[in-house]
């Protein structure tokens, strides 16, 4: 069982698994579902950002990009550990539902989407979908009457 002291605790103290089988981080991907239409390709929620040398000073997008990973690696480690149905990878699908919705196009207004957490191997010759959510209604604040 969970207690907030333990995750407290595994949130400061990482554990640091040398010797496990390096791989690729997990990805997190959405499409556009247009009613009538064929679904849109996947596209990534979190893009990795050019890196330039004042970035070692001043980096808030990076930052922002490390933070949204973090979310989709902590959803992915207890998608594997907990199951789906544990309250922590509940409330890590709503947060990571909110960072995804918050990638949606501005200009999708009709039309609904869906979010999919992929891991690769190092070629990419093999996909291994570990979540694929139903339909997902957009944002209202988008939609057009």
């Amino acid at each position: 069982m969970t207690t907030p002291t333990s995750t407290l605790l595994r949130q400061l103290f990482p554990s640091w698994e040398f010797f496990d089988e390096a791989r690729l981080p997990p990805t997190l991907q959405l499409r556009l579902l247009p009613r009538g239409d064929a679904p849109a390709p996947w596209l990534r929620v979190v893009q990795p950002l050019p890196r330039r040398w004042w970035h070692v000073v001043f980096n808030p997008a990076g930052t922002r990009t490390l933070a949204a990973q973090t979310l989709v690696e902590r959803w992915y480690t207890e998608l594997i550990e907990l199951g789906e149905d544990a309250p922590a990878s509940i409330e890590s699908l709503t947060l990571v539902t909110a960072l995804a919705e918050s990638a949606v196009p501005r200009s999708a207004a009709i039309g609904d989407w869906q979010l999919r957490l992929i891991v690769t191997d190092d070629d990419e010759s093999h996909v291994d979908v570990v979540y694929e959510s139903d339909r997902l209604a957009l944002p209202s604040a988008r939609r057009t009457s």
